[in-house]
Order: C-alpha cells, then sequence, then structure tokens
C-alpha cells in the first residue's frame, strides 16, 4: 500500500476517534436528533421539514440496534468520507501528499467536528456537495460522460437528504456558463444526467404535491421566523472561522483560480463560489448552510 494511503487512513481513525471522544456521554441527543431518529419508524417520500434520506438512515440505525454508537456512526462516517473526497480532489489537481495532509488536517480541527457530532441531513449534505465538485474536476479533466451521470446521482441524492443542494446548481450554472467551461451544456450527456436526478428525486416531488407541496409552508416558517435574525456580517465572519486553521490556504486558492495558469480550466469554482455565497446571503440563509462550498 502507497505510503499517502496509510497516511489518510489514519486521518479516518482519528476522525471517528475524535467525533466520539469529544462528546461527554453524561449529555443527552440534541432535539433535532430525536425527530430524525423518529422518521426512521414513519418512513415515508418525505415529511415536513426535511426530504427522506434521513429517515432511511434512522431506520438502518433501529436495525442496527438504535444505540448512541451508530447515532454518532453516520455522521462521522460521513465525515470521513468527505476527508477522503477532498484527499482525491487533491490527487486529481496534481497535489502532492503536503497539500492532502494540510487539506486533511484544515478538515479535520475545524467546525466539522461541531457538525460530525450531531445525526442530522448536514454531515451527509457537505460530502455530497464535496463530491459533486470532485466530479466536476473529474470531468473537466477528462471530459468523460461517466462523471455527468454520476453528477446527476450526487446531485439526486442530495436534494432527497437537503434541499439546500439545490443552491449549488443556483450557483454553478450561471458561473459554466461565464467561462469557457460553458461548452460542457453543448454535450446531451448533460441532459441525460439532468433526467437521472430527476427521476431519483421525483418520488419525492409526488408526494410534495400530494401534501400539498408541505415544503413552502416549511421554508416559509423558516424565513419567518429564523432566518430573518440571520446577521449577514456574522454569516461571512462566519465563513473565515469555519476552518480558522487553513484561511490562508483558501485566499490562496481564489488567488490560484484567478491567475494560476494550470487552474484556468477551473475558474468556474471561483465565480460559482461568489454566486452561490450572494444567494445565500439575500436570502438570509444560516451560515453553517454554506460550509460545503
Amino acid at each position: 500500500m502507497k505510503k499517502s494511503y496509510l497516511i489518510l487512513i489514519l486521518f479516518i481513525i482519528v476522525k471517528f476517534v475524535l467525533q466520539y471522544i469529544l462528546v461527554s456521554p453524561e449529555y443527552d441527543l440534541q432535539r433535532d436528533e430525536y425527530l430524525h431518529l423518529d422518521q426512521g419508524s414513519h418512513l415515508a417520500w418525505g415529511y415536513l421539514s426535511v426530504p427522506p434520506v434521513s429517515s432511511w438512515i434512522s431506520w438502518l440505525i433501529k436495525i442496527l440496534g438504535d444505540s448512541v454508537f451508530w447515532i454518532r456512526f453516520f455522521p462521522a462516517l460521513f465525515g470521513a468520507l468527505t476527508i477522503v473526497v477532498v484527499w482525491k480532489a487533491i490527487e486529481e489537481l496534481k497535489g502532492g501528499l503536503f497539500a492532502s495532509v494540510l487539506a486533511s488536517l484544515g478538515l479535520l480541527f475545524s467546525s466539522l467536528l461541531r457538525l460530525n457530532m450531531l445525526y442530522q441531513p448536514n454531515s451527509l449534505d457537505v460530502l455530497l456537495w464535496t463530491s459533486f465538485f470532485y466530479i466536476l474536476i473529474q470531468y473537466v479533466n477528462t471530459e468523460k460522460a461517466k462523471w455527468l451521470y454520476w453528477g446527476g446521482i450526487i446531485f439526486g441524492i442530495g436534494i432527497l437528504n437537503k434541499y439546500n443542494i439545490a443552491f449549488l446548481a443556483l450557483g454553478f450554472i450561471p458561473a459554466l456558463l461565464i467561462t469557457k467551461q460553458r461548452r460542457i451544456f453543448t454535450s446531451p450527456h448533460v441532459y441525460g444526467s439532468a433526467i437521472l436526478a430527476l427521476l431519483i428525486i421525483l418520488p419525492n416531488l409526488i408526494w410534495q404535491y400530494q401534501h400539498g407541496l408541505p415544503v413552502i409552508h416549511h421554508m416559509k416558517e423558516l424565513s419567518e421566523t429564523q432566518l430573518v435574525n440571520v446577521n449577514r456580517f456574522d454569516f461571512l465572519k462566519s465563513q473565515f472561522l469555519f476552518f480558522m486553521g487553513v484561511t490562508f490556504v483558501i485566499v490562496f486558492g481564489f488567488y490560484a483560480l484567478l491567475f494560476y495558469k494550470p487552474f484556468e480550466k477551473f475558474r468556474f469554482f471561483f465565480f460559482g463560489y461568489v454566486i452561490t455565497i450572494s444567494l445565500f446571503l439575500f436570502f438570509r440563509a444560516k451560515d453553517y448552510y454554506a460550509i460545503s462550498i
């Protein structure tokens, strides 16, 4: 086995250990966790506040014994897999072992420690956004159609997990259109992958229609009772604090996307970030909604 993969395995082990030992056993589960766990006893294609994926995981947790170990396991697993995907993305970008270790340390000791403690859709949401970005990198480098279909699958599952991933499309479609990568839209496979994503989310769309589109009611209530209190300056400040130990890496990353010639074909990532963050700001989104990007 390559030395680099031994180091990656070490990061995965440390990630799991940290996610378990940082939560004092004296604390009970957080209230939202009880909501998601209970949905495992009432399987459906949708719920008032969330899509169905968390209920499927809750059902699996019940099958496995319904213990705190398994409740903690899945957020930790999604966090560990996020490190793996970032590691693979760095390899695809021709980064060396130092770059992989630096990024992994930045993820390991970040706000994800907090996020991956809680059994909520957020940990899987971060993994799916990250996986979609990795797929975009793969497609730009290889132009193989299979990556577009993998993107459709990941996006479809993402919608069934947390509607928040729709902002990825809203931010990155115009970002692609204003760069040379707009040629991606000339490929029929893009529309084939969009149809695949639609087929994946179709059961939830039918459920929403049959129940009077409760997602609209939920979003309206969320906007009136929670998002209205979001301070936009605090939102922006949090983006620097989430990965505070490697903020300099993010800043140099933006510079590279704009001025480093070999990364010119990935420049749409910069514009995608700006547009997505602007949308989050406009709608007064909670700060952790943007951790994925």
